[in-house]
């Protein structure tokens, strides 16, 4: 069994108001010409097909059109679930119409798991679904966390699941093992839920001879090499930056998973550029681009300016600066009346800027306060 496994499409996804659209379909056509050399017996979708659950009609028709080459033209089964991005409902509007073409998905939670079965192989679609739902549908008010939810759906699974049979899940959850930080997440992924904990514990999909996930967008094994995130077809953020992303070649029998990485080569790739503006306005580049300037002082403008040389600029940061949103001064009455002014004025530039006034800038200060002060006094 030949099984490439992806996820967290996104179709639809803006980045800092640049539309992920074109790139999307540049990269999706690479992946069919490499689907065509694989002789694959499934097209895994592990959740997210679309950014959000009311997807622009260039992205329904994007979808439209890939899976209908995937299914029509290259007789390729696929299964796709919903995840958290997705509208359950919509997604599986016509799903029994498209398992013709073989065409599997699964929107919504029910009481029995979808189970599709290939070539000998069995698929279980596990859609993504949040505690309050599958609380009401299965009223079972101990259901409150996404842990809960993976007992209740993998306890329904076992009831079915035959040992000696190759047995593959397909999820979309913040999968760990044992904490947080066992795997990486990034900025671009959406809390799955609002209040109740949101991970779920490995130990409970270690039955399966693979497990393929979504949601994370960094491509990675979770404990096994056979329980594993495809990660996000493009970079989605600036902390995406470092990703290598890739599709996930699975080769699976009895006993045997043999995982090959296929890396993805964008049309324009998502960096990162550290430097003085002068020096940086020297460069020209088509990539998307998050600028951290070295400089001190503001500079006027200074995205107009780059998006000349840069036109896809996402996003910029002075990284010697602190934001005068995050600043920690708390100015008092008391402080005003024990502090002079020249004084306020120096203990707001060092927590701005992190930098001292040199004496000689405190003494231009201290006279440019007392100036302003005479002339006051002599205007009243």
């Amino acid at each position: 069994m030949r099984i490439l496994h992806t996820a967290d499409w996104h179709l639809g996804k803006v980045v800092n108001d640049f539309s992920m659209l074109e790139e999307q379909r540049n990269l999706l056509y690479q992946i069919i010409e490499t689907i065509q050399t694989l002789d694959l017996d499934a097209v895994i979708i592990a959740g997210d097909l679309y950014d959000r659950a009311l997807p622009p009609k260039e992205a329904v028709s994007l979808a439209d059109e890939i899976l209908t080459y995937l299914s029509d033209t290259l007789k390729i089964p696929i299964l796709l679930i919903a995840g958290n991005h997705d509208s359950n409902e919509r997604l599986e509007y016509g799903a029994r119409l498209f398992t013709q073409n073989n065409l599997f998905i699964a929107g919504t939670l029910k009481e029995e798991t979808q189970k599709v079965r290939i070539n000998g192989v069995n698929f279980y679609l596990l859609p993504f679904a949040d505690p309050a739902y599958v609380r009401e549908m299965t009223q079972n008010k101990d259901i409150r966390s996404m842990e809960d939810v993976a007992r209740y759906q993998i306890a329904a699974i076992n009831k079915d699941l035959n040992p000696t049979e190759v047995n593959v899940l397909i999820a979309h959850g913040y999968v760990i093992n044992g904490t947080a930080d066992s795997v990486e997440a990034s900025d671009s992924e959406r809390p799955l839920t609002i209040g109740t904990a949101e991970y779920i514990p490995v130990s409970l999909l270690e039955d399966f001879d693979y497990v393929a996930l979504g949601h994370l967008h960094k491509p990675q094994k979770v404990k096994e090499s056979h329980i594993r995130y495809s990660g996000s077809l493009l970079k989605y953020s600036k902390s995406e930056v470092s990703h290598k992303k890739q599709i996930t070649l699975v080769e699976l029998e009895k006993g045997n998973c043999t995982v090959t990485p296929l890396n993805l080569q964008p049309q324009h790739d998502m960096v990162v550029r550290r430097g003085y503006f002068k020096e940086l306005l020297q460069e020209s580049s088509q990539n998307y681009i998050f600028f951290e300037l070295l400089d001190d002082t503001v500079i006027f403008d200074p995205m107009n300016q780059l998006r000349k040389k840069f036109p896809r600029a996402m996003g910029l940061e002075y990284i010697n600066r602190k934001q005068l949103s995050q600043t920690g001064i708390q100015v008092t009455q008391k402080d005003l009346k024990v502090k002079s002014f020249p004084d306020l004025f120096c203990d707001f530039y060092e927590e701005h800027t992190g930098k001292q006034l040199t004496a000689s800038d405190q003494a231009f200060i201290s006279n440019e306060f007392s100036f302003a002060e005479r002339s006051i006094h002599e205007t009243n």
